[in-house]
């Protein structure tokens, strides 16, 4: 009976909503009709109570929680939409709808629970009773409505005033928008400015009280509506991984070493010797929050960076950036035979926004649509790749036949979610991927790779390092919060003593608010172990290559089953079961030699770098590449005005060498890249003009022709003395025969 009424509760709840569908000149959904059908099935349930009927009736009601959902998501997908493109009533309707999600789905668990019996699930019924502990569990919406009203309330108001505010200082006379505050960040030089647009950047932030005081503490309260006793167990359950955040403390203590040496690295840099193993200010960084550094990779390229020269000057010319970008991601994941993306996320999505990218999902097939902006850099460009690659990832679980939306959108974080993305974002700076982008060809790149190689770790290790510490840092320090491991009076500035402890950056006390996952209260876990992943997957791939020079782009393409079937699996399968068959290894398990071993040069670089006896300007074996082969014409460059600004800029860029005397391919062909014996290298200490080439070239002629007769007339000395000694030891011994001769005669 009890199963009975749950139903008809079920039913006037959805008779409720079809009235106010009909007020609103909603249309009626597909789980509007299902629980007609249900309601009639009522009166055969009514009366029975076998272990068959609880199951048919624990089937059905979850099938109609799971259609409710799917209303829920579109409706909060459109409503996200409208406040990120600008709406004018966009943050209002998108406040409302998540008000109305959380309340939905206490109430529907709860409707789970009263209908949930001994005999409902069998011992061998998994995919029902994962749907049902996701359901059970399903994060912070369990909280009390006034308190998930509160969360949703903060978050949604700090992230809109930080996206649309325009009162933000970019080091101009006039106020910018964040987009420009972004580009103008990555090439301000100055420190005073760097400091004041992070201080015009923080004045728009939340109240840092507010969120101590009322926001944080909901933690707590999550975790017990959750069943769990503390916040690091219930975070450990929402990233599935039974001591996530010990093992997160484990990997980190051994990627700290590289960590450290970048920062020295920086350090040195930018601010001398004096200036290593101190805390530097988050400013400095060229960033807002500390978590990525690559606006500096200007400042830190070491003596031979011609790669790096290439390709920024490539991406600039072929205008990879926005649209672009994406479409040539799409490019790469398509020759990994990982799928198609969705076309039309080129004509829907937005592209004159901010970076980095933000994707709305529908919770439908085909369905999921990006906000980024059209600005032209390195980091823009892996980032794409990462996005356009999640994309892909969401359209290939909806193929998965037994993924309903629990087991596509369950409120959990994935560290396989992440890692595969993140490995994608890694294979774009692959040398193959570059060449086949036009980017830099892998004839010129297969001359000096390891010095290469040493750029391109640069590039990314500036990425994710930050991040990897970010991450940690961020749990670890809500943790100690609320734990109370921290005396209440220094809890406002506790933050900011923490990042100098563990990261040896200097922040503010509330910079962290400009982040979506701490106004939300969401743990990066997922995120931290996804980063160590996705080192493990690009080296289980690297190991299977007969050579360093074979085309791991190739190779993966024929062998990605793994990766196919880790994302098919959606969240049906807890994601720690996934990784020994994603590394096609026997055991499973993280480790961090991955991600070590990927920055192997690096390493050795930065301990060559950072060791005073060690003699930097030595030689090495750089070998400068010579191709006899006639220049091309020259590629027309984009003729938009932006364009031109971009490329302009990009010639003033402090690199000691004018990177136009390098002929680029700017077509979209995959023909040999042309080039002259300057190959972009960047001279740190005591350059050479690149008009002096010549004059040099002549000079190494005359001392090589100089030197060679030289040896040549010290060779025909040599001879001649030897003659000459012969001759005398002739002649002696000629006379010593005479003599005795005539001793004999007498």
């Amino acid at each position: 009976m009890e199963q009975c009424q749950c139903l008809r509760n079920l039913y006037t709840y959805r008779l409720e909503l079809k009235a106010d569908c009909t007020q609103t000149k909603m249309r009626p959904t597909v789980s509007l009709l299902f629980i007609c059908f249900l309601a009639l099935l009522a009166p055969l349930q009514c009366g029975t109570s076998s272990s068959a009927d609880d199951r048919r009736w624990l089937v059905s009601l979850v099938d109609l929680v799971e259609l409710d959902y799917v209303d829920h998501c579109e409706q909060r997908a459109n409503a996200a939409w409208n406040e990120l493109t600008g709406n004018s009533k966009g943050l209002a309707t998108k406040l409302e709808r998540d008000k109305a999600f959380g309340m939905f789905v206490c109430q529907q668990t709860t409707d789970i629970k009263s209908s949930l019996t001994a005999h409902a699930l069998s011992a061998d019924d998994n995919v029902l009773r994962r749907k049902v502990k996701l359901l059970l569990q399903p994060g912070d919406t369990l909280l009390e409505t006034e308190q998930w009203i509160k969360l949703v309330t903060f978050g949604d108001y700090a992230l809109n005033k930080i996206r649309f505010a325009t009162n933000y200082d970019c080091g101009t006379a006039s106020n910018c928008t964040l987009r420009e505050l972004h580009y103008n960040l990555a090439r301000q030089q100055d420190e005073e400015t760097l400091h004041r647009m992070k201080l015009s950047w923080e004045n728009n932030l939340p109240d840092l009280h507010d969120y101590l005081e009322h926001v944080l503490p909901l933690l707590r309260n999550a975790s017990k509506k959750n069943s769990y006793n503390s916040v690091e167990e219930y975070w450990d359950a929402l990233g599935e991984y039974e001591g996530a955040i010990l093992k997160a403390r484990e990997l980190w203590e051994n990627v700290k070493p590289l960590y450290l040496k970048l920062h020295k690295y920086i350090a040195l840099r930018l601010k001398g010797s004096d200036a290593v193993g101190k805390t530097l200010p988050v400013h400095l960084l060229r960033s807002l929050t500390g978590d990525d550094w690559s606006n500096l990779i200007e400042s830190l390229l070491p003596k031979h960076a011609g790669i790096y020269q290439k390709v920024h000057a490539n991406l600039q010319l072929k205008n990879l950036g926005g649209v672009e970008a994406f479409k040539q991601a799409a490019k790469l994941i398509k020759t990994l035979n990982l799928g198609d993306a969705d076309p039309n996320i080129w004509s829907e999505s937005v592209f004159n926004s901010t970076c980095p990218p933000t994707l709305v999902d529908w919770c439908k097939p085909n369905k999921v649509r990006a906000i980024t902006c059209k600005d032209v850099s390195i980091a823009n460009y892996i980032e794409a790749h990462e996005a356009v690659m999640k994309i892909v990832y969401k359209q290939t679980i909806n193929l998965h036949s037994n993924n309903t939306y629990i087991l596509r959108e369950a409120s959990r974080y994935s560290a396989v979610y992440e890692a595969i993305p993140g490995f994608v974002s890694l294979l774009s700076l692959n040398p193959h991927a570059l060449n086949n982008a036009g980017l830099f060809p892998l004839e010129i790149f297969n001359y000096n790779p390891n010095q290469h190689r040493l750029v391109l770790q640069l590039i990314m290790a500036l990425r994710d390092l930050p991040k990897l510490n970010f991450y940690l840092a961020a749990d670890e320090w809500r943790i100690k919060v609320l734990m109370g491991a921290i005396p209440y009076a220094k809890i406002p500035s506790s933050w900011s003593d923490f990042r100098k402890n563990f990261s040896y950056i200097e922040t503010s006390d509330g910079d962290f608010l400009g982040d979506p996952y701490m106004v939300f209260n969401k743990p990066f876990i997922g995120k931290f172990m996804g980063l160590i992943l996705k080192y493990q997957i690009y080296q289980s791939f690297a190991e299977e290559l007969v050579s360093d020079e074979s085309d791991l782009l190739v190779h993966i393409a024929e062998n990605n089953d793994r990766l196919v079937d880790a994302m098919m699996q959606g969240y049906g399968t807890v994601w720690p079961e996934m990784v020994s068959d994603l590394l096609a290894k026997r055991e499973y398990g993280l480790e961090y030699t991955g991600l070590t071993d990927y920055y192997k040069f690096l390493d050795e670089y930065l301990d060559n770098q950072l060791d005073p006896s060690t003699d930097n300007e030595g030689s090495d074996d750089y070998i400068e590449p010579v191709i006899n082969e006639p220049v091309p014409e020259e590629n027309e460059i984009p003729s938009s005005a932006e364009n031109q600004e971009s490329v302009k800029e990009t010639e003033k860029v402090e690199t000691h060498e004018d990177i136009n005397d390098n002929v680029i391919d700017t077509d979209g062909s995959n023909s040999k890249f042309i080039e002259t014996s300057t190959v972009g290298v960047l001279e740190i200490k005591n350059p050479v003009a690149t008009g002096d080439h010549n004059e040099v070239n002549t000079k190494e002629a005359s001392y090589n022709t100089y030197w060679w007769i030289g040896i040549a007339v010290a060779l025909a000395v040599v001879v001649i003395l030897i003659a000459i000694i012969a001759r005398k030891r002739h002649n002696h011994r000629k006379q010593l025969e005479r003599q005795r001769r005539d001793n004999t005669r007498a």
